[in-house]
């Protein structure tokens, strides 16, 4: 079952759907593709939204910190924001520290209009958005037609990223949200327990650009054996995990709220995630009136090695023409 409201934000007229199925309910909007809201009960049947979302519909528009919307072409960060194929260097944006590219710069989806389309049945329900990348608008070569099904069903929300080119071309999408199981972010996420199913990350120089693999086992970062994310040294996550199981009927990362009793586990055929605990908030109030300050969501955004196509040995990223970009999460909610 769905609804769609239209609403003027800074002129533009923008559709508001909102979904509801068997123990979730979900908000999207076209801007962006973008989640406002997942309701999902509690150990007493409350719902509550465990995303962390902004009061006004005004602070997605600018967004700076991509919340809850989709990436593209590119998630991460990009060394010196250049990347070659077929001997061709490609310059991007270097919005970030003005020396790498950040989430595709200027030209993220997430502050793109898509088209979209509803699927809705008894048991589940598509939303399905779409969106048109011109080379001629485009630092990125070649024309893509990008697709985002979001499928919503019993307490799950699936994800897929499906996208076609007609020229080799860089494409890496993923979903910015930000979760937090504690219901209408009554708590920060740092006593939320975490487990993350990988033993390597992608090591961050001092700019936070990925540049090589490292083993994390019995560090700070190894959260193998679930615990609360602030412990063990815990100094903020922001790190690409690669994922040690590559398959989606295996979570990459399961996360537990002890007074809500909230669960959420990901699953990904994705060979990686970026998780982060939003260290860099912006002035923008978030929903009920809060304050936006550190560590209120974590993100678990599935995707391809960011940065990999200038690192030896990782997934690169490649789309090549003729080829299809198919890939698939499920965020999967659930009391324990």
């Amino acid at each position: 079952m769905y609804t769609i409201v239209k609403k003027l934000v800074k002129n533009q007229e923008l559709n508001i759907i909102e979904v509801k199925q068997e123990n979730i309910e979900i908000t999207f909007m076209d801007y962006g593709a973008a989640i406002l809201s997942i309701l999902v009960p509690d150990k007493n049947g409350l719902f509550e939204t465990v995303l962390m979302g902004y009061e006004d519909l005004e602070s997605y528009i600018e967004n700076p910190i991509y919340l809850n919307a989709i990436i593209g072409p590119t998630s991460g960060r990009i060394k010196d924001a250049t990347f070659n194929i077929n001997g061709k260097e490609y310059v991007l944006d270097k919005n970030h520290l003005n020396m790498a590219n950040l989430h595709g710069g200027s030209e993220t989806f997430a502050y793109k209009v898509f088209d979209y389309h509803i699927v809705d049945n008894l048991d589940s329900t598509k939303v399905i958005f779409t969106l048109y990348k011109k080379q001629e608008e485009s630092k990125y070569p070649g024309n893509q037609k990008i697709e985002i099904i979001y499928t919503i069903e019993d307490g799950k929300l699936y994800i897929e990223f499906n996208a076609d080119t007609d020229e080799d071309t860089l494409l890496n999408l993923t979903n910015h949200a930000y979760f937090n199981l504690s219901g209408n972010l009554k708590s920060k996420i740092l006593n939320h327990e975490l487990y993350l199913n990988s033993s390597n990350i992608i090591q961050l120089d001092q700019y936070s650009i990925p540049y090589k693999v490292e083993n994390i086992l019995n560090t700070n970062l190894d959260y193998k054996s679930p615990r609360k994310v602030q412990s063990n040294g815990f100094n903020g996550i922001d790190h690409p995990f690669l994922i040690d199981e590559v398959n989606i009927e295996i979570p990459c990362a399961i996360l537990k709220d002890s007074v809500s009793k909230r669960k959420l586990e990901v699953y990904t055929n994705y060979e990686c995630f970026v998780c982060y605990t939003h260290e860099y908030p912006d002035d923008s109030k978030l929903l009920f009136g809060i304050e936006q300050i550190k560590n209120m969501g974590i993100c678990f955004e599935t995707q391809h090695a960011p940065n990999g196509i200038n690192i030896d040995g990782l997934e690169d990223s490649i789309l090549r023409k003729g080829h299809k970009y198919s890939y698939k999460s499920l965020y999967k909610f659930s009391v324990y």
